[in-house]
This record gives C-alpha cells, sequence and structure tokens, in this order.
C-alpha cells in the first residue's frame, strides 16, 4: 500500500544518488591512503589494520561510543601510534588525495530530480550512508553526484552516528535525531542488505534497481522497488 503521505525520506549515496564501482573505489582508496602512512607502516599491514578497524566500528553496539572513537581506538591499538600523531596525514588525505578519486564516481541522471521531488513535498530528506567515512568524504561523494548537503536535513558520518549499516539501531538513531517515527519514514536504497535493514526498525523501504548490490545469498524483502527515475515520480504521489 502507497501511503498518502511520509514524515521524512532516507536516501543511500553510494549505488543510489551515485554511479560509483566499489570494487574499484575501495582498493584505490585503500591503497592511496596506505602511501600516505608509508613511513609509518608497511601497506599489507595498514590495509589489514584499516578493514580490521573498520569491522569492529561496523559490528559495534555501543550507544555510548561514536563510529569514529570505536575505530580510531582500534586503528591506533593496531598500528601502535597515537590519533595526534597520524591526524594529519588523515587530513592531508582527504584534502588532497581523496579528491583524485572523483574518477570512480559519476553523477546519475535522475539523482537531482529525486532530491527535488522530497523538497517539493518539504519533506526532510536525510542521506543515508553507511557512516563509515569522516564528513569530507561524504561531501565530496555527493559533489560527485552534483549535489550539495544543504540539500539535507541530517548526513550520516562516522563523526555523528553510533551504529553503522546494517545495524536496525542506525535507523532508529536517526529517526530520533530527526523526531520522527520510524513508521512514518521512507528509506530507499541500492543494497538489499544494508539498506533493506531499515525495515527491521519498523520503516518502509525501496529498493533502487539501477546498480543492485546483493550482500547476501537471500531473496530482499521491501515494501517498493523500481529505478531512480520512477522513485522520483513515486515521492511525487
Amino acid at each position: 500500500m502507497i501511503r498518502n503521505r511520509y514524515d521524512a525520506i532516507l536516501i543511500d549515496l553510494d549505488g543510489t544518488l551515485i554511479d560509483i564501482d566499489l570494487n574499484k573505489f575501495i582498493p584505490a582508496y585503500v591503497s592511496t591512503l596506505a602511501g600516505r602512512f608509508k613511513d609509518f607502516i608497511e601497506s599489507d599491514a595498514f590495509i589489514a589494520h584499516l578493514f580490521g578497524a573498520t569491522t569492529v566500528m561496523v559490528e559495534n553496539d555501543d550507544p555510548q561510543k561514536l563510529n569514529s572513537d570505536v575505530f580510531y581506538e582500534d586503528f591506533c591499538r593496531r598500528i601502535g601510534y597515537e590519533y595526534g600523531e597520524i591526524k594529519h596525514l588523515i587530513d592531508d588525505f582527504y584534502r588532497h588525495d581523496f579528491p583524485q578519486l572523483r574518477c570512480w564516481g559519476n553523477k546519475l541522471s535522475h539523482s537531482g530530480a529525486v532530491v527535488n521531488a522530497v523538497k517539493e513535498k518539504k519533506l526532510p530528506l536525510v542521506l543515508a550512508t553507511n557512516p563509515i567515512f569522516p564528513p569530507e568524504a561524504v561531501y565530496q561523494r555527493l559533489g560527485w553526484a552534483e549535489l550539495s548537503r544543504d540539500q539535507f536535513k541530517f548526513i550520516t558520518t562516522m563523526e555523528n552516528m553510533h551504529y553503522c549499516k546494517p545495524n536496525p539501531n542506525y535507523y532508529l538513531e536517526i529517526a530520533e535525531k530527526i523526531n520522527c517515527q520510524p513508521d512514518r519514514c521512507l528509506m530507499a536504497g541500492n543494497d538489499t542488505l544494508e539498506d533493506l535493514a531499515a525495515a527491521e526498525a519498523g520503516m518502509e523501504t525501496f529498493l533502487v534497481e539501477d546498480y543492485i548490490l546483493h550482500r547476501k545469498d537471500h531473496k530482499p524483502i521491501y515494501d517498493h522497488r523500481g529505478s531512480l527515475k520512477y522513485l522520483a515520480e513515486f515521492l511525487k504521489q
């Protein structure tokens, strides 16, 4: 059943609002970041610790710890350096190196139409991207989609969230932050595991099928599905 109105719209970024080849982007990302740490730690060890700390962050369920705190506590322990000793490397990477990864992200022709459809309905729009990156990395990828942070009421990053996808608490935390009941939210995304997990938090879901990402060998369950173009039309109803 299609409701006449939602109170908020949540939408994923990678593979939903932006065309990005994660199979190429992620290796380029980690190898470039490893290059910044070459005087601190050998590249293969760095990458192993990066993924290890990311896994700890994704699996964290402590409501008292921000994702960034969980990640850097574990990552710094693994590499044997304090955060203050490596912060400049991370800042320089996102300032100078991350923009060079722009070649892996391309604008989707109907992203703007989706954002505008939500704006016309005067609904709050949340960029519900998996909060495993700092704000600058999210804002830059938004720019690759020719979108602006000002178009969103709230944008999830590792610095403002306590959970990651596919933890249902991630979606409940968003609902609390925007003061909206979960069952009055619609979550749209292309990932059958991470994005459709919003249903476990009581939200309606829309599977964006342009670049469907199957994370598990399971039958995805969703309320609605269609192309990004159809999502824009759906939101105008």
